[in-house]
C-alpha cells in the first residue's frame, strides 16, 4: 500500500463549510448509516474497508476522487474494552487528518452501547495533534427511529434504554439510562449559550431533528468540535453543510440477492421471520444461531466465509447484510477495499456498490439490528428485485471479479 508522510498543520479556530469530512464509527453499519445520510445532500461517501489496519495513507483509496467527499472508517471497537477503543478510535481519526479532513464527527450508537466515553477520548487525543483545544459534545438522539435524549435521559420509544433490549444486549449492555452515568465527567450542555465557556466534555438533549439542527449551529462554529452522535446528528450536519443534489440513483439490480444477519436483535429476528415466509425466489438468506460461547467476530467471520461462497458460486447482484460484524467481516472476505455509499433506501439502510475483490460492482445494502418493521427486510428485496437493470456502472477488467 503507498504511504506519504504527512505533517498536518495546526488549523485555526473559524466557521467555513468543509469540503471533506472525517467520520469514524464503532462498527460498519453504524458508519456506513451515519456516512450515507450525507449522500442525500450533494456528498460523495467513501467507506474504507481496512479501517484502522492501513500502515499510513492510500493514495488511491483515501485521497477524494472529488470535491465534497465524507471519508469513513468503521473502527469495530463496540465490543473492545475501554483501553482498546481509545486506541483504535485514536488511529482512525489520525488516517483521516492526515488524509485532510476538515470536521470531525464520531459515530456511537445511538442507544450508547459500548465504550462510548474510550471512543470520544481516543478521538479528541488524536484531533488535538491538529486542534490544540478540542471539545467534543455528545447527542445520540435518532429521533426519526425513536431514539431521544430527555432530562439528560436517553429514551426508545419514550422507555429508558435500559429497560430495553439495548439493556439486555449480550455482548454490550446499557447499564443506566442517564448520560450523567454513561459518561462521567462530562457537562449537560445549557439550552443556550456560545461555546467558548462550555467545558470540553458535554452531551446534549434532543427531541427531534429540530433540536438536532439547532445543535449544529455550535458544532458549526468550531473545526475543533467533534460531533459525536448517531445517524441523527450526522443527518442534521449533511443539512447544515449541503450541496446540490446529485442524480438520482436506481437501485434495481439483476442476479440473486443475498441476505445475511448477525445480529441477535429480536428485530432483526422477526424481520427474517417475514423475509423467510415470502419465499421470494431469488434469495438466499443466511443467518447464524444464537451462540453465547463464541465471540461476535467469530461468529461473523464464519457468516463471511458462507456468504463469499455464494458470492463465488453463482451470479449475485446484491447483498443486504444486517448487523455490524458481519458486513465488516462479509467485506474483508471477499477482499473489498471500500464501499462506494451513493443513496439510502429506508431510514437506517445504506447503499452502495462494493469496490475491488471478488465482489466489485455489486450493490451492497446494509442495517443496523435493532431497527425497522418487521417487514423491513422484505420491502428492502422488493426495492432490488423491481425491475432489473444494468444500472451498475460495468466492471473495469483490471478489477474484474476473480476467485
Amino acid at each position: 500500500m503507498p504511504t506519504i508522510v504527512s505533517h498536518p498543520q495546526v488549523v485555526e479556530t473559524g466557521s467555513e463549510v468543509p469540503t471533506m469530512i472525517g467520520l469514524v464509527a464503532d462498527d460498519f453499519t453504524g458508519a456506513a448509516d451515519s456516512a450515507g445520510v450525507f449522500t442525500q445532500h450533494g456528498w460523495t461517501v467513501r467507506l474504507l474497508v481496512d479501517g484502522v489496519d492501513a500502515d499510513g495513507i492510500d493514495t488511491e483509496t483515501d485521497a477524494p476522487a472529488e470535491p465534497n467527499t465524507v471519508l469513513a472508517i468503521a473502527t469495530g471497537s463496540r465490543s473492545l474494552s475501554q483501553a482498546d477503543a481509545a486506541d483504535v478510535t485514536a488511529r482512525a481519526v489520525r488516517r483521516l487528518a492526515a488524509a485532510g479532513v476538515q470536521r470531525l464527527f464520531v459515530k456511537v450508537d445511538s442507544t450508547m452501547r459500548g465504550p462510548v466515553p474510550a471512543q470520544v477520548s481516543g478521538a479528541m487525543d488524536a484531533w488535538g495533534a491538529t486542534h490544540p483545544t478540542p471539545r467534543a459534545i455528545v447527542s445520540p438522539a435518532f429521533p426519526a427511529q425513536g431514539r431521544t435524549v430527555v432530562g439528560g435521559v436517553v429514551l426508545v420509544d419514550g422507555t429508558p434504554v435500559d429497560e430495553t433490549a439495548s439493556g439486555r444486549d449480550p455482548f454490550a449492555p446499557v447499564a443506566s439510562s442517564r448520560l450523567a452515568d454513561l459518561l462521567p465527567g462530562f457537562a449537560r450542555l445549557p439550552s443556550t449559550g456560545a461555546l467558548p465557556p462550555l467545558p470540553a466534555r458535554t452531551y446534549a438533549d434532543a427531541q427531534t431533528d429540530g433540536d438536532l439542527d439547532a445543535l449544529t449551529h455550535l458544532l458549526d462554529q468550531d473545526p475543533a468540535v467533534v460531533a459525536v452522535g448517531s445517524a441523527g446528528l450526522a443527518s442534521a450536519l449533511a443539512r447544515r453543510w449541503r450541496h446540490p443534489a446529485k442524480p438520482a440513483v436506481r437501485h434495481a439490480v439483476g442476479g440473486g440477492i443475498v441476505v445475511a444477519v448477525t445480529s441477535l436483535h429480536p428485530v432483526s429476528a422477526r424481520q427474517v421471520s417475514e423475509l423467510a415466509a415470502s419465499a421470494r425466489p431469488g434469495v438466499d438468506i443466511v443467518t447464524t444461531p444464537a451462540a453465547p460461547d463464541r465471540s461476535p467476530a467469530r461468529v461473523a467471520d464464519e457468516l463471511a466465509k458462507r456468504v463469499s461462497a455464494l458470492v463465488k458460486a453463482q451470479d449475485v447482484g446484491a447483498l443486504v447484510v444486517v448487523g455490524g460484524d458481519g458486513v465488516a467481516s462479509i467485506l474483508r472476505d471477499l477482499r473489498a477495499t471500500a464501499v462506494s455509499i451513493d443513496d439510502v433506501l429506508e431510514a437506517g439502510c445504506p447503499t452502495g456498490t462494493i469496490v475491488g475483490g471478488v465482489a466489485h460492482g455489486v450493490r451492497i445494502v446494509s442495517k443496523s439490528g435493532g431497527f425497522g418493521s418487521p417487514s423491513a427486510l422484505s420491502n428492502l428485496v422488493s426495492l432490488l428485485q423491481s425491475t432489473p437493470t444494468s444500472q451498475n456502472p460495468p466492471v473495469p477488467l483490471t478489477e474484474g471479479r476473480t476467485s
